[in-house]
């Protein structure tokens, strides 16, 4: 079954239904986790307070859910024979709010560091550390969710680590 993202009236069981909006979105759980892990590396090479590293990656959460949602609206738009409906909306918006909650999560993390006392540099390494089990979890949920074997599964956790591992490395060497 081919089907666009946000279609949930494309046909198909109810199982088929569900791995297709359970894959769409975990794939906006990993853009946005990515996105999320660049702002952090960023804020990382600059002296930055508490408030302003928040709001940062907070709003890049956000901007990253408005950019999914009207990428996936505007192209569920374009590949449907009729106007959507306000089902279709919503289901775009409850796909693509994955997207916002790895900044939202970030936010979180560099506020509880910041109670536990800690420096908001070491703060920001420690999302980023949560950023890659963030992958780690999104690669492991995606294989199995399509089947996948577990030689697969094992190569997406790589990948997942080596993708987030690269993030942390690159803000080190910029650091």
């Amino acid at each position: 079954m081919v089907t666009t993202r946000g279609d949930d009236a494309a046909g198909g069981t109810a199982a088929e239904r569900l791995t297709v909006n359970a894959l769409a979105r975990t794939r906006s759980a990993l853009t946005g986790t990515i996105f999320a892990m660049s702002v952090l590396a960023y804020l990382g090479d600059h002296e930055t307070g508490l408030g302003q590293a928040v709001v940062t990656v907070v709003g890049t959460g956000v901007v990253i859910f408005f950019a999914e949602a009207y990428a996936g609206l505007l192209s569920s738009s374009l590949a449907a024979a009729h106007r959507l409906g306000a089902g279709a909306v919503r289901h775009e918006l409850r796909t693509c709010s994955a997207a916002a909650a790895p900044g939202l999560l970030a936010g979180l993390a560099l506020l509880a560091a910041d109670l536990a006392g800690l420096d908001v540099q070491v703060g920001i390494d420690v999302a980023l550390w949560l950023g890659v089990g963030s992958l780690t979890v999104c690669s492991v949920v995606a294989s199995r969710v399509a089947g996948r074997g577990i030689a697969v599964q094992v190569a997406l956790v790589v990948a997942s680590v080596v993708v987030g591992g690269v993030i942390i490395v690159l803000k080190a060497a910029l650091h």
